[in-house]
């Protein structure tokens, strides 16, 4: 009922036309209560239709149950006359010549761009993902991890906790793409150049891989946690969910994000970086009206980052988070 009620509210916007004199690119669609829409077809994916009215352009998604039956009937056998679409989304093929695509073999690559080296895992299945009436999706969630003081993400065969994200336990369950820079030894902070080098290398990704631009997530460890406080104010549009263990931040900039998800982890007996870091940005962000989370480990040191993401639970948060 709430989805029929959501188009009712989109439909009745538009006038009622017929199919006379319309292009042939645009045809009426019809909801399951009646109201018609003169519209192109743009794409469908996810359960989902997109269409492009006819009188002013504008776009809408309706779920394909809230259309008539003669609709759905005709996009199961019209599926493939999606309108062209510039982006890395639904029905895009992707550039198999582009560096970072050829980064997507199932495995952790390593690669350099923006000053900074980085590894990138997807399972090239990602790549493959083609619209249709099925749920599967056609573009998928961005995970970037941020190491902390001493890190090192290019030497062994996987990137320390980030790694998570693509075990099979996590990963048969939440596909996705994952990021995880170096920063320099002679320049060890995410802050200044290196920040805005790793915003360069995801925007770079999010034009050559089929990343879902409503789902990227930023999570670090410690400095990492610092660096995730620091990109969530600089960018704040850009991400849906944070995860900052066991760091700080500053808590004047906390306001400019209050509408991202964020889930702070701390321990209480933690000697390198006090619980109090923590505990000011959560206030801040509380402050400001963010619906905050925080857990904090009464008998945890510095020493949490496992603990955290070794929790299940922690990724199907994450996961569950679109940006909004």
């Amino acid at each position: 009922m709430a989805k029929i009620l959501a188009m009712k509210r989109l439909l009745i916007l538009a006038f009622t036309l017929t199919l006379a004199g319309a292009h042939a690119e645009f045809r009426q669609w019809t909801s399951s209560d009646g109201r018609t829409l003169l519209a192109e077809f743009v794409s469908v994916a996810d359960g989902k239709v997109t269409i492009k009215r006819r009188n002013d352009g504008r776009s809408f998604t309706l779920p394909l149950d809230t259309l008539s039956e003669a609709d759905q009937t005709w996009l199961k056998e019209n599926a493939d006359k999606a309108a062209p679409d510039e982006s890395t989304g639904p029905g895009k093929e992707v550039d198999k010549s582009d560096p970072l695509v050829k980064l997507v073999t199932g495995d952790w690559e390593r690669h350099e761009s923006k000053r900074l080296k980085f590894r990138l895992y997807g399972e090239r299945k990602l790549l493959r993902a083609s619209p249709g009436l099925t749920d599967a999706p056609t573009s998928f969630p961005l995970v970037i991890y941020l190491h902390g003081k001493n890190g090192d993400v290019m030497t062994g065969a996987k990137p320390w906790s980030a790694d998570t994200f693509a075990n099979s336990k996590n990963y048969r369950d939440r596909q996705c793409f994952i990021l995880a820079p170096q920063a320099p030894k002679e320049d060890e902070t995410w802050s200044g150049k290196n920040g805005e080098s790793v915003i360069k290398i995801a925007a770079d990704l999010i034009k050559s891989l089929p990343i879902d631009e409503n789902r990227i997530y930023i999570t670090g460890y410690s400095m990492g946690a610092y660096g995730t406080f620091h990109l969530l104010g600089r960018e704040p549009k850009m991400f849906a969910a944070a995860v900052p263990i066991a760091g700080g931040g500053n808590p004047s900039a906390a306001r400019s994000y209050k509408k991202v998800p964020v889930w702070v982890f701390h321990g209480a007996k933690d000697p390198t970086v006090k619980v109090e870091q923590s505990q000011k940005m959560v206030e801040a962000l509380k402050k400001a009206r963010s619906e905050v989370k925080y857990t904090e480990f009464p008998d945890g040191d510095h020493g949490i980052a496992g603990q955290v993401y070794d929790d299940e639970e922690v990724h199907k948060w994450m996961f569950a988070q679109q940006r909004k």
